[in-house]
């Protein structure tokens, strides 16, 4: 494998026909925690979770034989330990001495998580404060309607 690809700041895997990886970079072996050993020649379903699984088997398989590439499907990979690691998964169908070979690009995802938590708390925290501002506007009318019956 050529060294730039190797030392890409993105995962880089290589499946045959049957999902077998063929080639993996040392870039995804250092975040799952494998060696090149540990993972050539396996299923592509060993690193995935049980849901990835049922995703990669529903919809990678029919897409690329489809479309020839798959954009951008979310995935999560499980890594040596059993720890998830949340990725989206690039890849293109080519030949490769007359077989044909699917070439994928692993992105993770663990900013994006981050972020997206933040989002969902902050849009939690944003509906509390409008449901409070609500009873506070209640609670100031019936005043006013109590004053101005007063007057």
């Amino acid at each position: 494998m050529d060294e730039r690809l190797d030392l890409a700041p993105c995962g880089y895997l290589s499946l045959s026909e049957d999902h077998t990886i063929l080639t993996v970079n040392k870039t995804l072996l250092q975040l799952l925690g494998f060696d090149l050993q540990g993972l050539r020649d396996c299923h592509i379903e060993s690193i995935l979770t049980r849901s990835s699984r049922v995703l990669f088997q529903l919809y990678f398989m029919p897409l690329i034989k489809l479309n020839g590439k798959i954009d951008e499907m979310y995935l999560v990979l499980q890594s040596a330990s059993g720890a998830e690691v949340p990725v989206l998964l690039s890849a293109v169908r080519r030949e490769q001495d007359g077989r044909p070979v699917h070439d994928c690009i692993v992105m993770i995802m663990r900013r994006r998580m981050e972020y997206e938590e933040q989002i969902y708390a902050a849009e939690q925290a944003a509906r509390k404060a409008g449901e409070e501002l609500d009873l506070l506007q209640t609670q100031l009318n019936k005043k006013r309607n109590e004053l101005s019956g007063q007057l």
